[in-house]
């Protein structure tokens, strides 16, 4: 492979468009034809009998579909849509590469999200039908699914973190022991941030320990205390926007809540910002 060491201003501006060129291309469907030709390419380049090729409408389709799901090998080739665009874009500008190497890994991205194989049978997802993003290109949907497949199966995410379905679709039905048990703390910050912090606090009876204001970031803190838990959220005036986030039991200042939630390194670990 050639090196290339530096782009011009041109090139550079190209960039994105490659890169959303790859993100559109995750819902565009791809032919059985061409799902088939890629497989036995890569087993034959692999030097293996081409297996028989299942294709499915989702992920889960073909994992049931599939006999013994647990002794099959599992590949997502999904989340290699950006090195696909990244080698698209340094080919188009000058960087030499075996031509049937990168022809075959390109299609490969395009055609196999999702791919069950064992020595004789391949199980194929196609690929989805919608994907939602927000503005840092995280899965994200507060409406539905944030992935969409043929079958109906899909993926509700929010802000990135993969939740359930009535985290987004009716958050307000939540109960107390779901938010209490839940053991991710992304997860949890989600359910209780689409609960409703103030009712949230409410409900458990929280008892205020220490309001700050910080005037440098405009934005309030809270350390709560309830339910054998602490809780330090930050209010910022001016958007609405609220964070709330659990700390230990002994602590007692917002500055100290702050310093563990980032492991000692900082005190404004979170912010409105």
């Amino acid at each position: 492979m050639a090196q290339k060491t530096e782009l011009t201003p041109e090139e550079e501006a190209q960039i994105p468009g490659y890169f959303n060129k790859y993100i559109k291309m995750q819902t565009e469907g791809q032919p059985d034809e061409d799902i088939v030709e890629i497989v036995g390419r890569i087993w034959q380049k692999l030097e293996h009998d081409v297996p028989k090729v299942h294709i499915m409408d989702s992920p889960i389709a073909a994992k049931e579909a599939c006999p013994d799901p647990d002794n099959f090998h599992v590949y997502w080739s999904i989340w290699f849509s950006s090195y696909a665009a990244m080698y698209d874009f340094a080919a188009n500008v000058g960087v030499e590469f075996d031509e049937d190497d990168l022809d075959t890994f390109l299609k490969w991205t395009r055609c196999i999200p999702f791919i069950l194989f064992n020595e004789t049978d391949a199980y194929v997802s196609r690929r989805p039908t919608a994907l939602h993003f927000n503005e840092d290109n995280q899965l994200h949907n507060e409406e539905g699914m944030a992935c969409n497949f043929a079958d109906g199966w899909g993926v509700w995410s929010i802000n990135g973190v993969q939740v359930d379905e009535q985290i987004v679709m009716d958050p307000k039905s939540q109960n107390l022991q779901q938010i209490r048990d839940e053991q991710n703390e992304e997860i949890k910050r989600i359910r209780i941030e689409r609960y409703g912090f103030e009712r949230y606090l409410a409900e458990i009876d929280a008892k205020l320990i220490e309001r700050v204001r910080n005037d440098i970031e405009g934005t309030i803190e809270l350390l709560y205390d309830a339910d054998d838990m602490r809780f330090l959220m930050c209010i910022c005036p001016s958007t609405a926007k609220e964070f709330c986030l659990e700390v230990r039991t002994d602590i007692n200042t917002c500055k100290e809540a702050q310093s563990y939630l980032s492991a000692g390194l900082s005190d404004r670990i979170i912010s409105a910002s």
